[in-house]
């Protein structure tokens, strides 16, 4: 099985970037870039997306390209963060939808007020 980390190190490489450089552009410890690199750990989804843009590529078709494969354990971790990302989006998109509910409503009632109001003061003219 084809690992991830002397392919990341390679396109790191090319792009002239220091694991210190990319470490900070990813907010995260130099050291975990450092295990990337060595297969000691793998990027989260979020960084994977963070790094597409730093390294100007399209980590999907990267990864194809390369042939990474991805032991099972790294599915589970990738397939689980994935879930909760998914999750916490649409828990954000709910609240969202709510709140602008609210707001249409809120605005509506203001609407029926002025409304209201303007048509009271056409019938004294």
């Amino acid at each position: 099985m084809i690992k991830i980390g002397k392919h990341l190190k390679k396109l790191r490489e090319e792009k002239k970037i220091s694991q210190e450089e990319l470490s900070i552009l990813l907010n995260i410890s130099q050291k975990t870039i450092s295990n990337w690199e060595s297969d000691k750990g793998f990027p989260k989804i979020t960084q994977l997306s963070t790094l597409e843009k730093v390294l100007h590529i399209d980590i999907l078709s990267w990864i194809k390209e390369n042939e990474i494969a991805f032991n099972p354990e790294i599915k589970c971790s990738v397939q689980a963060e994935t879930e909760k990302t998914i999750e916490k989006l649409i828990n954000q998109y709910e609240m969202r939808i709510e709140k602008k509910d609210h707001l249409i409503y809120e605005q509506s009632k203001l609407i029926k007020i002025l409304l209201e109001n303007y048509l009271s003061s056409q019938k004294s003219k």
